[in-house]
């Protein structure tokens, strides 16, 4: 099997940069105040928030953060906010009061990544936003760094991969509080990376993108832009053509696999949950509908299609939202009711996606909270 895996060398936070780590910017869509609560937190010191944009920020003046960003990412490098690594890559273990959950953040070769229903090595397990794949190219454009919040599931029953993990002597890189626990990261040798590398190769056929899947569609696009304006010879090591990510073990108790709901607002609530209603069969828990589905390609885009169908209309918004408590929250605000997706089974997500590419938003490792943290970084350019 040909190997999709590259081992760069990675870009982490200098020592003394305690407050660097933040969650990607694709939660909290919904709540800009907690955005600017991560801001006020951090104050004038430097932090990988002031390496992305939240996308709840994405419209308003894309031009000038896109700009504001490449300054911020040259400013790391030159005043050594980013510290470079030999090759490698790195363990992470996440810890919560409920959970502990290892990671290993690399790269893949984009050569072996395809997108919208492609038949790579690497895939998309769901679609993406068109206009979020145009914003994340823009952002990669002209940058010299990248800092993805993308998660890539493969699936090793027995967790051989980073069980072996657990016999090495590891470097600790960092330890970073982190809203409900704690995230560490351990460094792993070229030699130990390779070893790790043929471990996962050795027992799964795919592997598939499940978070950041805009932003990884976006760096295919971008290789293959700057692909064709150079030569063979310099194809091989471009460092546009790989793409730094975290991979997590689907067989993993604490890998947890949420849907993503759908939150209509600012349109007549009650009008809403009756149209929605005559769709699916429904449990109607104040402003908060459960239909009573079972999770598939067909059943998500066929409420997409009855929410869009209700929208065009009657007028209004949708969002999606991370996290079921969270839904009924903002299900209850004036103008807003709620759709509760239905759970997937792990054991059987992998057929799901041999069926077909799931809808864009279906799918999110952990809900908010469980998302990535931004903490590794890696030059795409040879500035």
């Amino acid at each position: 099997m040909k190997n999709c895996f590259y081992i760069p060398r990675l870009l982490i936070p200098s020592k003394e940069r305690t407050n660097w780590s933040v969650i990607a910017c694709d939660r909290f869509k919904n709540e800009r105040s907690y955005w600017e609560s991560e801001t006020a937190a951090r104050g004038a010191n430097p932090s990988a928030l002031n390496l992305i944009l939240p996308e709840v920020q994405l419209g308003e003046n894309d031009e000038e953060e896109f700009a504001r960003m490449r300054e911020e990412a040259y400013a790391a490098l030159e005043n050594d906010y980013l510290e470079k690594l030999l090759r490698g890559w790195v363990l992470t273990e996440r810890k919560t009061s409920s959970y502990t959950r290892y990671g290993i953040v690399g790269a893949i070769d984009l050569e072996c990544f395809s997108y919208g229903g492609g038949d790579g090595q690497v895939r998309s397990l769901q679609g993406a936003d068109d206009e979020l794949v145009r914003a994340y190219l823009k952002q990669r454009e002209n940058a010299p760094i990248e800092m993805p919040h993308i998660m890539i599931l493969y699936d090793d029953p027995k967790d051989r991969a980073v069980s072996a993990l657990f016999k090495e002597d590891l470097e600790k890189l960092y330890d970073y509080k982190i809203t409900g626990g704690s995230l560490k990261g351990y460094f792993l040798s070229e030699e130990i990376a390779e070893e790790t590398a043929e471990r996962i190769l050795s027992r799964v056929q795919n592997l598939y993108v499940i978070e950041g899947v805009a932003a990884a569609e976006a760096a295919k696009v971008f290789w293959q832009k700057v692909k064709a304006g150079i030569t063979k010879g310099e194809m091989g090591r471009h460092p546009a053509r790989f793409l730094l990510a975290e991979f997590v073990n689907l067989s993993d108790d604490a890998v947890d696999i949420q849907p993503v709901h759908r939150l209509v607002k600012e349109t007549e609530k009650e009008a809403f949950c009756d149209f929605f209603s005559k769709k699916f069969k429904c449990e109607k828990k104040g402003s908060l509908l459960v239909p009573k589905i079972a999770f598939s390609k067909e059943n998500i885009q066929a409420v997409d299609e009855a929410i869009a169908e209700f929208l065009k209309a009657d007028g209004g918004k949708v969002a999606c939202v991370h996290g079921e408590e969270r839904l009924k929250k903002f299900a209850e605000e004036e103008g807003s009711a709620g759709v509760l997706m239905p759970r997937p089974k792990k054991e059987s997500l992998l057929k799901e996606i041999g069926e077909g590419l799931l809808p864009a938003n279906s799918l999110c490792v952990g809900g908010a909270e469980g998302a990535r943290y931004y903490v590794e970084a890696r030059e795409i350019s040879y500035d």
